[in-house]
């Protein structure tokens, strides 16, 4: 399956390539905000670029930024030491570049001078992942009372902390979007619904920690997200 989707990866990027020599080549240049619908809380920011052979047709890239927020604290027992993970390794995080097929339907409204357009679109591609860590560090606590302070400023002790790598990430994915688009002029309002099949969990997956435990993390499920976006036709 992989490889499939990595020809068709090199499929977009060459078409891409050998299109903007056209002149009659029409790029849009788009910026998108959203969030995952599962995955417990996670926002996407993707920045991207289209190239549009015609009306109906075209490839773009995009480069998605995706973190999740407001995750609890996890802790464990490291060297009969309560640690907790660190608290920028909290929320997972990911890089996601995205080459895709543009397919648009004819319009299902515009106005009389074509100032105003609305029409369906659907993008179908690929996702090359690279998370923002692909292993987890905790911090080994020492508690006086009720108030706990790393070990390593309490006491002379060598590890203060301890990382814990993970095995199998997995890096590719597909991906697919549909959406209704509506253009003012050279400006286009996106709204739309994502799904891919991105494991959000793969950095984390299969780390086990000090007590030979997994790190738990959720089940793998299809990452379903719902979006906005802000074009800008040149």
């Amino acid at each position: 399956m992989n490889k499939y989707l990595i020809f068709f990866s090199f499929f977009i990027l060459s078409v891409s390539f050998c299109g903007s020599a056209q002149n009659d080549n029409k790029f849009i240049a788009s910026f998108t905000g959203g969030i995952y619908i599962n995955n417990e809380q996670a926002w996407i920011l993707e920045p991207a670029i289209s190239l549009h052979f015609n009306k109906y047709f075209g490839v773009g890239m995009g480069m998605e930024f995706t973190c999740q927020y407001n995750q609890p604290v996890r802790t464990t027992v490291i060297d009969n030491h309560e640690a907790a993970l660190v608290d920028n390794e909290r929320n997972v995080g990911w890089i996601i570049f995205k080459p895709h097929a543009i397919f648009k339907s004819p319009a299902i409204w515009k106005s009389s001078d074509n100032y105003l357009r609305l029409w369906l679109q659907a993008e179908p591609g690929v996702s090359l992942a690279c998370p923002f860590r692909n292993s987890l560090t905790y911090e080994i606590m020492q508690f006086e009372g009720t108030v706990s302070h790393p070990i390593g400023y309490m006491v002379s002790h060598p590890i203060g902390y301890r990382r814990f790598p993970n095995k199998g990430l997995q890096w590719f994915y597909w991906n697919a979007k549909v959406s209704a688009d509506f253009a003012i002029d050279r400006f286009i309002i996106e709204a739309g619904y994502g799904l891919s099949n991105l494991d959000y969990y793969s950095g984390r997956r299969n780390i086990t920690l000090a007590n030979g435990q997994k790190f738990y993390v959720p089940k793998k499920e299809l990452s379903q997200s719902v979006f906005i976006s802000l074009g800008y036709s040149f």
